[in-house]
């Protein structure tokens, strides 16, 4: 343990960015293959993160207010028994640059400008690992299925039948703008033409319990959410940290985007997991969303047939 370097790697997140960090910290831990990994992050991404195996610790960092002195002088000698030697900062905030001008400038601090990458944040992460002649194979292909779990107790239980569609109508509340009105309705087409449906509501969404037909699953932890997502047979999603999850395990899928967010900048789209991208969402049809659901699967039924 004392022979081997330490590297501390900055994300504290959202799901959604924290989810598609993962080829990116697979590509660190790639190039420190004997070194110690540790992830300062959120509390509430302790859980999660504990599953990935490319680290070894982590650290919880509140973000206290920056006149908090004493948060910052503990935080500060609880990196001092670590001795890092270098720092990735993945988060790139006002709140990381404060720490590497102020708490840690004497450790080798590797970043991105803090200028918007062109395309996405992630493909500046990308940029990023090239500029410091790291390798990059892995940094887009995000692979986690180390998140999930057997579901097999709780498709039993729920009597929930094979190649069920994923409905997650969820997204955070401080921007209603980028939630899909319709999953309800949805739901109902998507049975009456003998689909088997299920719903995953967060704590968030549980107002709309009552709304939904089908299967409706409450409260997930992470590893069974990503469970029950990679089980599924297709998913649908807004723009949304489960969404992000379907996509990083390569689930054939469907995310929604209006006006609020850049489907671009989401870096959602990848592999079988494709975007809907309309100028607002109350105008996106229930029949337009089945549509591409079933042009989706068709593609995929064509590739395999050819």
């Amino acid at each position: 343990m004392k022979n081997k370097e330490n590297i501390l790697i900055i994300k504290h997140g959202a799901l959604g960015d924290l989810i598609q960090a993962d080829g990116i910290i697979r590509s660190i831990r790639y190039e420190h293959k004997n070194a110690i990994i540790t992830l300062l992050t959120s509390k509430k991404f302790i859980d999660l993160m504990s599953r990935c195996p490319h680290i070894d610790n982590q650290i919880i960092d509140n973000r206290p207010p920056f006149l908090n002195i004493f948060s910052y002088v503990t935080l500060y000698k609880n990196f001092l028994k670590y001795n890092f030697k270098i720092i990735y900062d993945l988060q790139n905030s006002q709140r990381t640059f404060f720490y590497r001008k102020y708490l840690f400038n004497k450790i080798k601090w590797i970043s991105t400008n803090r200028e918007n990458h062109k395309i996405s944040g992630l493909r500046g992460l990308e940029g990023m690992l090239k500029e410091n002649s790291i390798n990059t194979k892995y940094a887009l292909k995000p692979d986690i299925k180390w998140l999930s779990i057997d579901i097999k107790n709780i498709i039993k239980k729920n009597k929930i039948l094979a190649n069920y569609i994923v409905l997650l109508p969820g997204s955070s509340k401080k921007n209603p703008l980028k939630r899909w009105p319709y999953f309800r309705d949805l739901s109902k087409l998507l049975i009456s033409k003998g689909y088997e449906v299920v719903t995953i509501l967060g704590p968030e969404e549980l107002e709309m319990n009552h709304l939904f037909s089908g299967h409706v699953l409450k409260n997930l932890d992470w590893p069974k959410l990503s469970g029950i997502i990679k089980n599924s047979y297709f998913v649908i999603g807004n723009d949304s940290g489960p969404s992000h999850i379907a996509s990083c395990l390569n689930k054939k899928g469907l995310a929604l985007f209006g006006h609020s967010t850049s489907a671009v900048r989401s870096e959602l789209e990848r592999g079988k997991f494709e975007i809907l991208k309309v100028s607002d969402l109350k105008d996106l049809t229930v029949d337009q969303v089945f549509k591409k659901m079933t042009t989706i699967l068709n593609k995929k039924k064509l590739i395999d047939f050819l």
